[in-house]
């Protein structure tokens, strides 16, 4: 399984909280399967896993999924919202085009989708010059410190996510939400070269299914600090 950190989704790989994701993949194996979650590029989880030599990628939006032709179960395994945050000394507020307009250097992670007005933004060739990819195996936090250090006017990024990592890294005063998106499905994506990624993913939607049903989805989500997205 591979991904860059996505944290509560996906976290630190080995840690006690690897994020509720791979816990939730962990308890829809088959008994006596081991899960080998690495950290990688975005970019990279997507491609080895499109072309069979990974087996999963986490965690996938919708566009991502029918992009890359992976297999995703029926149950999304979460909700995510791209949200556009800023220094607090900022004047941008909203996300709004003439908000949108003054910003000179936008942070953005490489391979990953966005949709909506800010994906708009981004497209339109007249603000090609002012956004910056940033790639590697951990986007967000470097993304968080170069917004925090005056190098980027703002950062879009999930929201959970994005709390998540100025909290780890102690930014919290110095970056704000200017607003969000609404959030859409993120989804586990099995490799359409894995010969059982269809049953996998089966079981992932049995399992979060009877998580919800007994309740044990809500604990692992509280956590993490979250509560079920449905």
């Amino acid at each position: 399984m591979l991904a860059d950190p996505w944290c509560p989704y996906n976290c630190e790989p080995g840690s006690p909280r690897p994020g509720y994701v791979i816990e939730l993949l962990q308890a829809a194996l088959p008994p006596g399967n081991a899960l080998d979650y690495r950290v990688v590029p975005w970019e990279r989880a997507l491609a080895e896993t499109a072309d069979g030599r990974a087996d999963v990628a986490l965690v996938v939006t919708s566009s991502g999924v029918e992009r890359f032709g992976l297999v995703v179960g029926r149950e999304p395994a979460g909700m995510a919202a791209d949200c556009l945050f800023v220094a607090t000394t900022s004047s941008v507020r909203s996300l709004r085009r003439q908000d949108l307009d003054r910003l000179k250097s936008v942070g953005i992670v490489a391979g990953y989708e966005y949709d909506g007005p800010i994906g708009a933004w981004l497209q339109n060739p007249a603000y090609k010059d002012r956004i910056r990819v940033t790639g590697g195996a951990r986007p967000a936090e470097v993304n968080a410190r170069n917004l925090a250090l005056g190098r980027l006017d703002a950062v879009v990024e999930d929201a959970q996510v994005m709390q998540h990592v100025l909290l780890q890294l102690g930014l919290g005063a110095k970056v704000r939400q200017a607003g969000c998106q609404a959030a859409g499905p993120v989804y586990v994506g099995f490799s359409p070269r894995h010969p059982q990624a269809r049953q996998l993913a089966e079981r992932l939607d049995h399992a979060l299914q009877e998580q919800r049903r007994s309740g044990q989805l809500a604990r692992l989500l509280t956590r993490y600090g979250l509560s079920d997205w449905k």
